[in-house]
């Protein structure tokens, strides 16, 4: 029996072995296309390694800028903000996914006003969820150390110093926690997708003969309200709503 377990550890280690260095072949050939400009072949191996299993910022941000060498705009910024989804803080990931985004054919006024709208989305997604849980958690401990301190405490500039910043790290505490709360609401319950065809008809039904009410560009970034497998219902910010199909857009 005991044999028999070595032999089933070994097999396992041997298949993860061969297993990551497939993985890192087809990396070291995307690098390589990629730095000779052969953009189609290192879209292909990027997309294999993608559809194997691996995830993190940087086969997703070389993925995007394949695509974007490629002329692929949708598809570049589907990668950008799967990136940026990762990792919300990489400053490369930003300047790239703005770029790109500047160059999208559909402009969409938002009902909300603007400014409100971009400091809300650049707040709740400067940190991930996990982020401002810890930081609600070191605040609320600190909050208590300090005021534990200002009960015990028989110095008067202790006792008043401990209790001002106490006060500064409860309003922390609530601050940081209704920012987590709402970053995770929106994470839950606020679902978009990146246009990744040349040009979508929206429908006015999840049907193919349904009437078309209006075409969207690559690259345009919609909210997904109700998906049914095969089509999608999805809302832009200036309110308008339709159905469109699942293979042609990439859900973030």
């Amino acid at each position: 029996m005991k044999n028999n377990k070595w032999i089933v550890i070994l097999l396992v280690s041997l298949f993860s072995f061969s297993t990551k260095g497939f993985g890192n072949e087809l990396l070291q050939k995307a690098e390589k296309a990629y730095d000779s400009k052969n953009y189609k072949e290192a879209i292909t191996n990027y997309e294999k390694l993608v559809s194997d299993g691996y995830k993190s910022y940087q086969l997703y941000f070389n993925l995007g800028n394949s695509y974007y060498r490629n002329s692929e705009l949708g598809k570049a910024i589907y990668y950008y903000e799967l990136a940026r989804k990762v990792n919300p803080n990489d400053e490369d990931i930003r300047i790239n996914l703005g770029i790109a985004s500047s160059k999208t054919i559909d402009k969409i006024d938002s009902k909300e006003n603007f400014f409100i709208s971009a400091v809300k989305t650049n707040l709740l997604s400067s940190f991930t969820t996990n982020t401002w849980a810890w930081f609600t958690i070191a605040s609320l401990i600190a909050a208590c150390l300090l005021f534990f301190i200002f009960v015990n405490s028989t110095s008067i500039p202790v006792k008043r110093i401990s209790f001002l910043v106490s006060c500064i790290l409860i309003i922390t505490f609530c601050s940081t926690y209704f920012l987590g709360y709402s970053a995770l609401n929106a994470k839950v319950e606020n679902k978009f997708a990146i246009i990744t065809g040349k040009e979508v008809k929206i429908m006015n039904e999840p049907t193919p003969t349904a009437k078309s009410k209006f075409s969207l560009h690559e690259g345009t970034k919609i909210r997904v309200v109700e998906n049914n497998g095969t089509w999608l219902l999805i809302k832009l910010d200036n309110g308008n709503e339709g159905w469109l199909k699942v293979g042609d857009v990439g859900i973030i």
